[in-house]
């Protein structure tokens, strides 16, 4: 069995009614648990139970407890058995559904394509709409594998008729542009090299990119496309183009292969946006940190290092104080001489240029 419900959807969806219960006690009492989850299930989903892990144990907890019964005696019901088929014909009736027709199958077949389909869901998904769609009209449809194929069969519809659409509305310079680049797919422009990553933050790397997006904005493509289309049919073009070779790409026919590669160059081209602007950030940011450490490098190139400037300076006070009347050339130069202090004055002044240009 399943996961439990919440309180709220066990009541609503798991109650009997006065003439469900009716129905119900009305046959076998083996088979009134596994009876009362056929019919509380088919009202909620629209489809009948394909087995027992897909029913909810608080559901059969709360029917066992209407019923006054075992819940573990639903372990004995077959659902796939003849009893269980017999007793699904019987629920139909006792819920008042009829059998789908043609009309019903042609209105069917309208709403997947007119409003099903625009959302751009998975074929299960999809599916789970059509049986409420059966259920809220009481028609009870085919099989689920019928079922899946017109749904497939819509959808594959739907598609062919958005890819047409992007065709149709392509210049003729586009259509060459796309028919060149599958032709050359190794070529700068071609499919291979439009799909491939940027890279890094290189001088050819990024005229790379400037080439890919010059080429998209010369195709002139029908970008309003993306925002009315939904985003799920987007993302699904762009994953089947992205995962094509080219050679797959020729394969299809012309309106599908350049409606498809046409829809993946629209996703394409924000993708390489994105990309050009991360690869400038990178270029700045080394273009920065080169600059920082040829400034060092250079002016650490003019520092002589002098060791012992402290005491040199003690000495120096010493020796002014004891002859404060006496000459340079007499009194300091024999202390430190006149190499030492330029060598001293450098430094200062090669340390003060350091911080004034990095920090500037």
């Amino acid at each position: 069995m399943s996961l439990g419900v919440s309180s709220g959807d066990l009541i609503g969806s798991w109650s009997l009614s006065f003439s469900d219960i009716a129905f119900v006690t009305g046959k076998a009492e083996t088979a009134r648990l596994g009876l009362a989850v056929q019919l509380r299930f088919f009202a909620g989903h629209g489809f009948f139970v394909p087995d027992h892990a897909s029913i909810p144990s608080d559901g059969v907890l709360y029917l066992a407890e209407q019923l006054g019964l075992d819940a573990k005696s639903v372990n004995h019901y077959d659902f796939s058995g003849r009893t269980a088929r017999r007793h699904c014909a019987e629920i139909l009736r006792h819920l008042g559904f009829r059998r789908m027709t043609q009309t019903d199958r042609r209105a069917l077949s309208r709403w997947i394509s007119d409003d099903l389909c625009a959302g751009g869901q998975p074929i299960n998904a999809m599916l789970e709409h059509v049986f409420l769609w059966c259920r809220d009209r009481r028609i009870y449809g085919p099989s689920r594998k019928e079922l899946e194929r017109l749904v497939r069969s819509q959808r594959h519809l739907y598609l062919e008729a958005l890819l047409a659409r992007v065709r149709d509305r392509l210049a003729p310079d586009a259509v060459a542009l796309l028919e060149a680049s599958l032709a050359d797919p190794d070529g700068p422009t071609g499919f291979n090299t439009m799909k491939g990553d940027a890279g890094q933050a290189t001088l050819e790397n990024i005229l790379g990119v400037t080439a890919k997006l010059a080429f998209i904005q010369r195709l002139a493509l029908p970008r309003d496309f993306l925002s009315v289309t939904g985003k799920a049919w987007v993302d699904q073009i762009v994953r089947r183009v992205a995962g094509e070779k080219a050679s797959e790409m020729r394969r299809h026919v012309p309106a599908r292969q350049l409606g498809l590669y046409a829809v993946y160059l629209m996703a394409r081209e924000a993708q390489l946006t994105d990309a050009m602007v991360d690869l400038l950030i990178e270029t700045v940011h080394k273009i920065g940190s080169r600059s920082k450490r040829k400034v060092v490098g250079d002016i650490a190139k003019d520092i002589e290092r002098v060791y012992g400037k402290e005491r040199l300076l003690v000495e120096i006070a010493s020796a002014s104080i004891d002859d404060p009347s006496g000459r340079i050339c007499d009194v300091i130069f024999p202390i430190a001489g006149k190499d030492k202090l330029a060598a001293i004055i450098k430094e200062s002044q090669a340390k003060g240029a350091l911080d004034r240009r990095i920090y500037k």
